[in-house]
Protein backbone atom coordinates (compact mmCIF):
# COMPACT_ATOMS: atom_id res chain seq x y z
CA UNK A 1 0.00 0.00 0.00
CA UNK A 2 1.41 3.61 -0.72
CA UNK A 3 1.62 5.37 2.42
CA UNK A 4 1.48 9.37 2.42
CA UNK A 5 1.97 11.84 5.40
CA UNK A 6 0.64 14.87 6.83
CA UNK A 7 -0.25 17.04 10.14
CA UNK A 8 -3.32 17.45 12.08
CA UNK A 9 -3.51 20.13 14.70
CA UNK A 10 -5.96 18.63 17.58
CA UNK A 11 -7.78 21.19 19.31
CA UNK A 12 -5.59 21.02 22.60
CA UNK A 13 -2.66 22.81 20.22
CA UNK A 14 -1.23 18.85 19.77
CA UNK A 15 0.10 18.61 16.56
CA UNK A 16 0.12 14.78 15.51
CA UNK A 17 1.99 13.52 11.91
CA UNK A 18 0.48 11.02 10.60
CA UNK A 19 1.09 8.09 8.02
CA UNK A 20 -2.20 7.41 5.88
CA UNK A 21 -3.36 5.14 2.98
CA UNK A 22 -6.08 3.39 1.50
CA UNK A 23 -9.51 4.50 1.20
CA UNK A 24 -13.09 2.91 2.03
CA UNK A 25 -13.86 0.78 4.57
CA UNK A 26 -12.85 -0.12 7.49
CA UNK A 27 -10.38 2.51 8.61
CA UNK A 28 -7.54 0.54 10.50
CA UNK A 29 -6.08 3.18 13.68
CA UNK A 30 -2.55 1.21 14.48
CA UNK A 31 -1.32 2.41 17.85
CA UNK A 32 2.13 2.20 18.09
CA UNK A 33 3.38 1.50 22.26
CA UNK A 34 6.05 3.30 24.31
CA UNK A 35 9.72 4.34 23.77
CA UNK A 36 9.29 4.26 19.83
CA UNK A 37 7.45 5.85 17.06
CA UNK A 38 4.61 5.12 14.74
CA UNK A 39 7.67 3.67 12.27
CA UNK A 40 6.88 0.69 14.40
CA UNK A 41 4.37 -0.57 11.94
CA UNK A 42 5.51 0.27 8.72
CA UNK A 43 6.44 -3.80 7.90
CA UNK A 44 2.71 -4.33 8.55
CA UNK A 45 1.84 -0.91 6.30
CA UNK A 46 4.03 -2.15 3.53
CA UNK A 47 2.27 -5.26 3.54
CA UNK A 48 -1.48 -4.06 3.84
CA UNK A 49 -3.41 -4.65 0.66
CA UNK A 50 -5.25 -1.94 -0.72
CA UNK A 51 -8.70 -3.45 -0.90
CA UNK A 52 -8.14 -3.63 3.23
CA UNK A 53 -9.32 -0.11 3.55
CA UNK A 54 -7.78 2.66 4.77
CA UNK A 55 -5.37 2.45 7.05
CA UNK A 56 -3.62 5.73 9.79
CA UNK A 57 -0.72 5.66 11.72
CA UNK A 58 0.10 8.54 14.50
CA UNK A 59 3.27 10.00 16.05
CA UNK A 60 1.90 9.85 19.46
CA UNK A 61 2.72 12.85 21.12
CA UNK A 62 6.39 12.99 22.17
CA UNK A 63 7.83 10.76 19.12
CA UNK A 64 8.87 11.10 15.55
CA UNK A 65 7.39 14.61 13.99
CA UNK A 66 4.63 15.38 16.48
CA UNK A 67 4.46 18.11 19.14
CA UNK A 68 6.90 17.35 22.26
CA UNK A 69 5.41 19.24 24.87
CA UNK A 70 7.58 19.05 28.12
CA UNK A 71 4.87 17.49 29.72
CA UNK A 72 1.48 15.54 29.36
CA UNK A 73 2.72 12.18 29.17
CA UNK A 74 0.14 10.14 31.52
CA UNK A 75 -1.57 7.45 30.19
CA UNK A 76 -5.22 10.06 29.97
CA UNK A 77 -2.80 12.65 27.55
CA UNK A 78 -2.28 10.26 25.03
CA UNK A 79 -6.14 8.60 25.29
CA UNK A 80 -7.64 12.29 24.82
CA UNK A 81 -4.97 12.74 21.48
CA UNK A 82 -6.44 9.63 20.05
CA UNK A 83 -10.10 10.37 21.37
CA UNK A 84 -9.30 13.72 19.33
CA UNK A 85 -8.07 12.58 16.28
CA UNK A 86 -11.28 10.30 15.61
CA UNK A 87 -13.60 13.12 16.50
CA UNK A 88 -11.18 15.50 14.11
CA UNK A 89 -11.37 13.20 11.45
CA UNK A 90 -15.09 11.76 11.91
CA UNK A 91 -13.35 7.98 12.16
CA UNK A 92 -16.33 5.65 12.12
CA UNK A 93 -16.18 1.75 11.13
CA UNK A 94 -12.54 1.89 12.93
CA UNK A 95 -10.57 -1.41 13.52
CA UNK A 96 -8.29 -0.20 16.41
CA UNK A 97 -5.02 -1.71 17.02
CA UNK A 98 -3.04 -0.91 20.22
CA UNK A 99 0.64 -2.50 20.60
CA UNK A 100 2.06 -2.52 24.41
CA UNK A 101 1.36 0.68 26.01
CA UNK A 102 -0.71 1.79 22.96
CA UNK A 103 -3.07 -1.49 23.96
CA UNK A 104 -3.56 0.43 26.84
CA UNK A 105 -4.11 3.25 25.34
CA UNK A 106 -6.89 1.10 22.93
CA UNK A 107 -8.53 -0.39 25.44
CA UNK A 108 -9.57 3.56 27.19
CA UNK A 109 -10.36 4.82 23.48
CA UNK A 110 -12.62 1.97 23.03
CA UNK A 111 -14.50 2.66 26.56
CA UNK A 112 -14.02 6.44 25.61
CA UNK A 113 -15.93 6.21 21.68
CA UNK A 114 -17.97 2.43 21.57
CA UNK A 115 -19.91 3.12 18.71
CA UNK A 116 -16.63 4.62 16.35
CA UNK A 117 -15.47 1.09 16.55
CA UNK A 118 -16.05 -1.80 14.35
CA UNK A 119 -13.25 -4.05 16.49
CA UNK A 120 -10.19 -3.91 18.71
CA UNK A 121 -7.05 -5.49 18.05
CA UNK A 122 -4.47 -5.54 20.90
CA UNK A 123 -0.92 -7.15 19.91
CA UNK A 124 1.41 -7.70 23.42
CA UNK A 125 -0.83 -5.08 25.08
CA UNK A 126 0.10 -3.74 28.65
CA UNK A 127 -2.77 -4.58 30.41
CA UNK A 128 -5.57 -2.39 32.28
CA UNK A 129 -4.00 -3.17 35.54
CA UNK A 130 -0.62 -1.45 34.48
CA UNK A 131 2.64 -3.71 35.30
CA UNK A 132 4.18 -3.06 38.77
CA UNK A 133 7.95 -3.63 38.75
CA UNK A 134 10.30 -3.49 41.84
CA UNK A 135 12.95 -0.49 42.36
CA UNK A 136 15.79 -2.32 40.92
CA UNK A 137 13.64 -2.94 37.60
CA UNK A 138 12.52 0.11 37.76
CA UNK A 139 15.33 1.83 38.06
CA UNK A 140 17.05 -0.54 35.35
CA UNK A 141 14.25 0.47 32.81
CA UNK A 142 15.29 4.33 33.19
CA UNK A 143 19.09 3.97 32.84
CA UNK A 144 18.13 2.54 29.34
CA UNK A 145 16.28 6.17 28.35
CA UNK A 146 17.71 9.13 26.43
CA UNK A 147 20.51 7.11 24.91
CA UNK A 148 21.51 4.78 21.72
CA UNK A 149 22.75 2.11 23.76
CA UNK A 150 19.91 1.80 26.01
CA UNK A 151 17.29 2.00 23.06
CA UNK A 152 19.81 -0.81 21.49
CA UNK A 153 19.58 -2.55 24.67
CA UNK A 154 15.89 -2.04 25.57
CA UNK A 155 14.90 -3.14 21.97
CA UNK A 156 17.16 -6.18 21.82
CA UNK A 157 16.40 -7.80 25.29
CA UNK A 158 12.27 -7.83 24.54
CA UNK A 159 12.66 -10.19 21.14
CA UNK A 160 12.34 -13.26 20.70
CA UNK A 161 13.61 -13.53 17.01
CA UNK A 162 16.05 -11.05 15.91
CA UNK A 163 15.28 -9.37 12.44
CA UNK A 164 17.55 -8.18 10.06
CA UNK A 165 20.28 -6.27 11.32
CA UNK A 166 19.20 -3.12 8.45
CA UNK A 167 15.51 -3.42 10.11
CA UNK A 168 16.69 -3.35 13.80
CA UNK A 169 19.10 -0.63 13.69
CA UNK A 170 16.96 1.71 11.53
CA UNK A 171 14.06 1.02 14.55
CA UNK A 172 17.00 1.79 17.00
CA UNK A 173 17.71 5.18 14.90
CA UNK A 174 13.93 5.98 14.97
CA UNK A 175 13.83 5.29 18.70
CA UNK A 176 16.33 8.35 18.83
CA UNK A 177 13.16 10.96 18.57
CA UNK A 178 11.16 10.15 21.28
CA UNK A 179 11.81 13.22 23.58
CA UNK A 180 13.21 12.40 27.13
CA UNK A 181 10.05 13.37 29.05
CA UNK A 182 8.03 10.94 26.91
CA UNK A 183 10.46 7.78 27.85
CA UNK A 184 9.95 8.62 31.12
CA UNK A 185 6.60 9.38 31.97
CA UNK A 186 5.23 7.09 29.25
CA UNK A 187 7.01 4.29 31.52
CA UNK A 188 5.33 5.67 34.42
CA UNK A 189 1.75 5.71 32.27
CA UNK A 190 2.20 1.53 31.26
CA UNK A 191 3.98 0.86 34.25
CA UNK A 192 0.76 1.83 36.46
CA UNK A 193 -2.32 1.69 34.69
CA UNK A 194 -5.10 1.25 36.56
CA UNK A 195 -8.40 1.35 35.03
CA UNK A 196 -8.79 -2.80 34.92
CA UNK A 197 -12.53 -2.85 36.59
CA UNK A 198 -13.77 -0.83 33.50
CA UNK A 199 -12.79 -2.96 30.42
CA UNK A 200 -15.73 -5.35 30.79
CA UNK A 201 -17.51 -2.18 29.73
CA UNK A 202 -15.48 -2.85 25.89
CA UNK A 203 -18.73 -4.03 23.60
CA UNK A 204 -16.40 -4.24 20.52
CA UNK A 205 -15.21 -7.38 19.61
CA UNK A 206 -11.88 -8.15 20.78
CA UNK A 207 -8.84 -9.69 19.22
CA UNK A 208 -5.93 -10.63 21.27
CA UNK A 209 -2.37 -11.08 19.90
CA UNK A 210 0.51 -12.33 22.00
CA UNK A 211 3.76 -13.52 21.18
CA UNK A 212 4.58 -17.16 21.93
CA UNK A 213 8.00 -16.35 22.93
CA UNK A 214 7.35 -12.87 24.77
CA UNK A 215 8.57 -12.68 28.48
CA UNK A 216 7.54 -9.49 29.45
CA UNK A 217 3.96 -10.28 28.29
CA UNK A 218 3.81 -13.68 28.05
CA UNK A 219 -0.28 -15.21 26.87
CA UNK A 220 -0.75 -16.49 30.34
CA UNK A 221 -0.66 -13.22 31.77
CA UNK A 222 -2.73 -11.47 28.92
CA UNK A 223 -5.61 -13.89 28.95
CA UNK A 224 -5.67 -13.57 33.07
CA UNK A 225 -5.27 -9.68 32.94
CA UNK A 226 -7.05 -9.10 29.04
CA UNK A 227 -9.33 -12.08 27.22
CA UNK A 228 -10.96 -13.24 30.75
CA UNK A 229 -12.06 -9.77 31.65
CA UNK A 230 -13.29 -8.47 28.30
CA UNK A 231 -16.62 -10.13 27.02
CA UNK A 232 -16.36 -12.27 24.11
CA UNK A 233 -12.39 -11.85 24.04
CA UNK A 234 -10.76 -14.27 21.91
CA UNK A 235 -6.76 -14.66 21.97
CA UNK A 236 -4.03 -15.63 18.60
CA UNK A 237 -0.58 -16.42 20.09
CA UNK A 238 2.49 -16.66 17.47
CA UNK A 239 4.53 -19.18 18.63
CA UNK A 240 8.07 -18.14 18.70
CA UNK A 241 7.46 -14.35 18.68
CA UNK A 242 8.61 -12.07 21.12
CA UNK A 243 7.24 -8.36 22.10
CA UNK A 244 7.62 -6.98 18.21
CA UNK A 245 6.08 -8.76 15.94
CA UNK A 246 5.99 -5.40 13.56
CA UNK A 247 9.61 -6.29 13.50
CA UNK A 248 9.99 -9.74 14.12
CA UNK A 249 7.29 -11.55 12.12
CA UNK A 250 5.81 -8.98 9.88
CA UNK A 251 4.18 -11.59 7.69
CA UNK A 252 2.76 -13.30 10.18
CA UNK A 253 1.39 -10.14 12.81
CA UNK A 254 -0.19 -8.75 9.31
CA UNK A 255 -1.88 -12.09 8.38
CA UNK A 256 -3.55 -12.35 11.89
CA UNK A 257 -4.37 -8.44 11.68
CA UNK A 258 -6.50 -9.55 8.51
CA UNK A 259 -7.94 -12.57 9.88
CA UNK A 260 -8.81 -10.68 12.78
CA UNK A 261 -10.80 -8.00 11.14
CA UNK A 262 -12.70 -10.64 8.53
CA UNK A 263 -10.38 -9.76 5.82
CA UNK A 264 -8.11 -12.21 4.61
CA UNK A 265 -7.28 -10.65 1.21
CA UNK A 266 -3.76 -11.26 0.04
CA UNK A 267 -0.85 -8.85 0.30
Amino acid sequence: MDIATRRITLPNGISLHLREGGQGGPTTLFLHGWAVPGDVWDPVLARWPSAAGRVIAPDLRGTGWSSKPRDGYALEDDVQDVVALIDALALEDVVLVGHSKGGAIAQRVALERPKALRSLVLVCAVPASGMPLDDGTIGFFRSLCGHRDGAAQLLGMVMAKKPAAATFEAMVDKMASVCIESLLGGFEAWRTANFADTIGAIAAPTLVIAGGGEQVLPPALLQQTIVDRIPGARMVVLDGIGHYPQLEAPDELTAALLAGIGNSTAA
